[in-house]
């Protein structure tokens, strides 16, 4: 399945709005996407709603289920330096999960700079 697209009027959406668009182009429901993510059908309102903000790494999760990178997610345009780190911290996320038999959203990754 393709990435759905982001840009458009959509760039001017709030992360909620853009989640909850998404979600729904992708055919998931509030309650699949956070039994994918180990949250609550809660938080997910909360997300869409603007109430709170997933935290770094369960965004990162929630944009590789929906096909995109978190910056496509947050309606960002990372540099080719951000989006290289980014793309190998999620590789690494993706692997580390994988040995452990667990969700990348459970792998956190930190970096000292």
């Amino acid at each position: 399945m393709s990435p759905p697209h982001v840009d458009g009027p959509a760039q001017y959406e709030t992360l909620g709005a853009r989640l909850e668009r998404l979600r729904k182009v992708r055919g998931l429901s509030k309650t699949a996407l956070a039994h994918r993510l180990g949250v609550t059908p809660t938080s997910i309102c909360y997300w869409e709603q603007g109430r709170s903000r997933p935290r770094p790494a369960l965004l990162s999760a929630v944009a590789e289920i929906l096909g995109l990178s978190p910056a496509d997610l947050l309606g960002e345009a990372p540099g080719a330096d951000g989006e290289r780190l980014f793309n190998m911290v999620a590789r690494m996320r993706a692997e580390i999960a994988d040995a452990a038999g667990v969700s990348p959203a459970k792998v956190r990754i930190s970096i000292e700079m």
